[in-house]
């Protein structure tokens, strides 16, 4: 392990030592006392960012934290202290009236023992919240919230210097899901760019992150808790109620009028897609993601969304009138009335004019990848994914590249003047890693950095390539790796396991890969992809590349690709509980490999390491460097001059 790995896990584990233990279970994130302020201690915030602040006093009934006081004080106050200033109350700082006491309770597990032995601790809740403020001032600010006869939480926070100066347009943002960078495969696209950072990605309460509380660190400057989407989690029971933060689509739709795009590979209302528009501490709330898109943040006053211009990927589930879509309703139906165009497969997507907002939604669930599309076509087939409801395949659909292109076709031509931002997710590179399908992954890997050669052409095409700033980075990563090489043709002839290990090559048995470029001297393949793509011609050589996860569940491998269509690397095996086991079917050439995740994990997990941010364009030297995943919002605020000194 390198000595900058040693020290990025060690700055991971005590940058935020003082807001809370390194316990499994937590009380509350962010709370290390009975008395809770959100934003929290080392919040920092854009100026003029709309949030909203959420207090809590807890008054513990049982547990360790009990302090014979089961009734939460109810007369706290509230103080915020802009530096060399006074302390004011913060309806005063706010101008905004004194909000309504809220009460509740909830119960928590302090430890394992105490899960296992169904014994939860329960707390009494005393809160209040104050929706919709701003900073517009740049400095330190302290706020103080006092309860408890003088018992103090004071929460530092920091408003960025002002950035007013706009010095780009157009932003397109890739968020390749999962990406690590490792050598397996040749000089990508992306490697080209001028520029390469790393950003940091733990989440504010715990090490390892998701990518709904990641994509919230990327989208809006605040860390938060795994499974929040564009909030800070607090204990009430609703999933809606808690302290938002606005996102820079919300906030660049906001000033300038600008378009907005989000294009996925996933389910569009999946984690990454969502937080760009959702509030809610539950990123399971599908139906409500997708009426964010199209109507904002309708439960509480909120910045004003008149939805993006373009919404790409899969998820028709919560599109087609039915039990998964937002209280029934068709969302066909509704996007048209908004005026958008609405197309459903490939072919209409080319078809569609540039000058209309325009949903496209291409299959139920995930879009197929890469791999299936182009190699293993018969993958696509009964699958019963069509986007219109019918229960029929999905094969006409289009994959990252053609949806980026077509986004960016009608950002341009609807918002050439005021400028656009653009999300494009290759989400399929993390769910395929899940399940350690890493063929899969390498294809929608391959297909980013495909999309990212042709958006760079596309960019320059259209007299935008000076005037837009591109990133490419990922959320987080699986702790992949490759340690050598695998003689597939001699594990196949290996009858036992511990033989069958012995056709793995490390260190100078390694070799070198047999995977091969289309077109080169050693294909013999008829297939053809874009000029200049990575994609392996032959995706089942003899020789392969051993590569693992740092944490995985008990499997079979075999290194081999899985032409019969995605992996399934462990089975459950009761319908009372999650406790997974070999699936001997996934790979039934392959040995044991024996898991290191609890039982009820079936997939592997995210990783602590660090992610690149390749940039190229205006502003691309403030993305080099090693930073915390927030400083991407930051980086991308300023470089479009989103920053407001008053409302």
């Amino acid at each position: 392990m390198s000595l900058r790995r040693v020290f990025s896990l060690a700055v991971a584990g005590l940058s935020w030592a003082n807001l809370t233990g390194a316990q499994s279970f937590q009380r509350l994130g962010t709370c290390p006392t009975l008395g809770c302020v959100f934003p929290p201690d080392q919040t920092d915030f854009l100026a003029g960012q709309y949030f909203d602040i959420r207090l809590e006093v807890h008054a513990p009934v049982n547990g360790s934290e009990a302090t014979g006081r089961t009734t939460p004080d109810t007369n706290f106050t509230f103080t915020i202290t802009r530096q060399g200033r006074s302390p004011e109350s913060a309806a005063s700082c706010f101008k905004i009236a004194e909000p309504a006491l809220e009460r509740w309770n909830f119960t928590w597990y302090e430890d394992f023992f105490a899960r296992d032995a169904k014994t939860p601790s329960l707390v009494n809740v005393a809160s209040k919240i104050y929706r919709r403020v701003a900073l517009y001032q740049p400095g330190e600010y302290t706020a103080t919230l006092t309860y408890n006869n003088g018992q103090k939480t004071t929460a530092s926070w920091l408003v960025r210097d002002l950035a007013t100066a706009q010095k780009t347009k157009n932003i397109v943002l890739f968020i390749g899901v999962g990406v690590a960078r490792n050598r397996g495969v040749p000089k990508a696209n992306m490697d080209q760019f001028p520029v390469l950072g790393h950003q940091m990605t733990h989440s504010i309460d715990s090490f390892i992150t998701d990518s709904a509380n990641s994509a919230t660190a990327l989208y809006t400057g605040h860390k938060s808790t795994v499974n929040a989407l564009g909030v800070y989690r607090d204990s009430s029971p609703s999933p809606f109620d808690d302290p938002k933060f606005e996102s820079i689509a919300e906030i660049f739709q906001r000033l300038t009028k600008g378009g907005v795009g989000i294009v996925s590979t996933a389910f569009i209302a999946d984690a990454t897609p969502a937080a760009l528009t959702a509030h809610t501490a539950d990123r399971g709330q599908y139906p409500h993601v997708v009426d964010t898109f199209l109507n904002g943040e309708t439960n509480y006053t909120w910045t004003n969304w008149t939805g993006p211009d373009v919404l790409f990927g899969g998820g028709a589930e919560q599109f087609i009138p039915g039990k998964t879509s937002c209280k029934g309703q068709d969302y066909y139906k509704l996007f048209r009335n908004k005026g958008y165009s609405v197309v459903l497969n490939n072919t209409a997507l080319s078809a569609t004019p540039n000058n209309a907002k325009t949903l496209g939604i291409f299959s139920v669930s995930n879009l197929p990848v890469w791999l299936d599309r182009n190699v293993y076509k018969q993958n696509l087939l009964g699958k019963s994914n069509s986007p219109d409801g019918s229960k029929g395949n999905a094969t006409d659909v289009p994959g990252l590249k053609e949806m980026t292109l077509k986004a960016i076709d009608i950002l341009n031509a609807r918002h050439r003047r005021e400028g656009w931002f653009l999300m494009s997710e290759a989400a399929s590179i993390d769910k395929q890693m899940h399940t350690l399908d890493y063929d899969r992954a390498l294809g929608d890997l391959l297909e980013l950095d495909d999309t990212v050669k042709a958006t760079m052409a596309k960019l320059k095409q259209l007299g935008s390539d000076r005037e837009t700033l591109v990133l490419v980075t990922a959320d987080h990563g699986h702790g992949f790796d490759v340690a050598g090489s695998v003689d597939t043709k001699y594990l196949n002839a290996q009858e036992t396991d511990r033989k069958k290990r012995g056709a793995i090559g490390t260190y100078r048995e390694s070799g070198l890969s047999q995977y091969v470029i289309p077109g080169s001297p050693q294909d013999t393949s008829n297939l053809q992809y874009s000029q200049g793509a990575a994609f392996p011609a032959n995706w089942d050589p003899r020789y392969t590349l051993f590569s693992a996860v740092g944490a995985n569940p008990d499997h079979r491998e075999n290194y081999q690709v899985h032409k019969s269509g995605p992996r399934l690397p462990a089975v459950n095996t009761s319908a009372a509980e999650d406790n997974y086991i070999v699936n001997y079917k996934d790979a039934v050439s392959g040995f044991l490999v024996n898991g290191t995740l609890p039982v009820n994990n079936a997939q592997g997990v995210h990783s602590l390491t660090d992610v690149p941010v390749f940039a190229q364009g205006p502003c691309q030297e403030m993305f080099g460097g090693v930073y915390n995943n927030i400083d991407v919002f930051f980086n991308m605020a300023a470089c479009l001059g989103l920053g407001r000194s008053k409302p």
